[in-house]
């Protein structure tokens, strides 16, 4: 382990299912649909200009599908509306044309802004492991930190430390470490949660936010420990083993005056681990005291 070293692309903070946000972000748009929808065929004509609030929200929230389908049922509400003497013909068609430019102008400011951000994803991306980088974690774990103490909720930490890689590293060379980060890198994405933060600390040591308490955290660290021990690594001398070492420490807000002490924590629980043995977890208990476990 690398003592002076500081912190699969992965969507973080969650979203929750991709299906169940889109139903939502449907319903959302339907109900804003219904509205002037219902106005207008129960006797409120006048109530047509309303389409224009679901056709604005529409492309963000669902691209031009939604667009698309926002200016149909708009185009349907108008008709109807066209129907009453106190609604005139022209200034319906110019209404809804006016809306519907003003959702495309929303839509392609809202696909410029996703661009942005998915090239932001990239940016924040280790290439070699995949995991988000030093980065990202610097930037969303103080986030987390003070959600955390604001809502008193749990959250832990894991660091992780492949045993043994500068002895790997000085027999077999840097290119099959760095087959051996990806290896490892690849059984982390693999083995956590959708809201768990994975990222790459510095060097061989990888870092895992855990929105939970510690004998949480300390499952998830003993999972990933047993998915790393399942990686092999080719070599010139044949298929090489992997192992890991963790530590877990739980937030404290009392005690950790920022996020990197609060690491800090998680570190020297590691360190404990490397010490029992290898190829263990350590936890640094909420009174300061450390635990080892095989």
């Amino acid at each position: 382990m690398d003592a002076t070293s500081p912190l699969r692309s992965r969507a973080w903070p969650p979203a929750g299912s991709r299906s169940a946000t889109s139903r939502r972000r449907w319903a959302l748009l339907a109900g804003l649909l219904v509205v002037p929808a219902a106005l207008v065929l129960f006797g409120v004509p006048s109530a047509w200009p309303l389409v224009a609030i679901p056709i604005v929200v529409s492309a963000p929230l669902l691209g031009m599908p939604g667009l698309g389908a926002a200016g149909a049922t708009a185009g349907a509400t108008i008709a109807l509306a066209s129907g009453s003497e106190a609604v005139r013909g022209p200034e319906l068609a110019v209404g809804l044309i006016g809306f519907l430019v003003a959702g495309l102008i929303v839509a392609v400011g809202a696909s410029a802004r996703e661009q942005e951000l998915v090239k932001l994803s990239r940016d924040a991306t280790d290439r070699l492991t995949g995991l988000h980088d030093y980065g990202f974690l610097a930037d969303a774990l103080p986030r987390e930190c003070r959600r955390a103490a604001r809502y008193e909720q749990p959250l832990s930490a894991i660091v992780l430390d492949i045993d043994g890689f500068k002895a790997f590293n000085d027999r077999h060379g840097h290119l099959a470490g760095n087959r051996m980060l990806s290896e490892v890198g690849q059984a982390i994405d693999a083995t956590v949660r959708r809201s768990d933060l994975a990222a790459r600390f510095g060097g061989e040591e990888f870092v895992v936010v855990v929105p939970g308490p510690l004998a949480e955290a300390r499952d998830a660290a003993d999972r990933i420990r047993e998915a790393i021990g399942q990686s092999t690594v080719a070599t010139d001398d044949g298929a090489a083993s992997v192992s890991a070492s963790a530590g877990v420490a739980q937030y404290d807000p009392a005690r950790d005056e920022d996020w990197e002490a609060f690491l800090a924590r998680a570190d020297g629980a590691l360190y404990e681990a490397k010490r029992a043995g290898r190829d263990t977890t350590a936890v640094a208990q909420p009174r300061g005291d450390l635990q080892a476990a095989a």
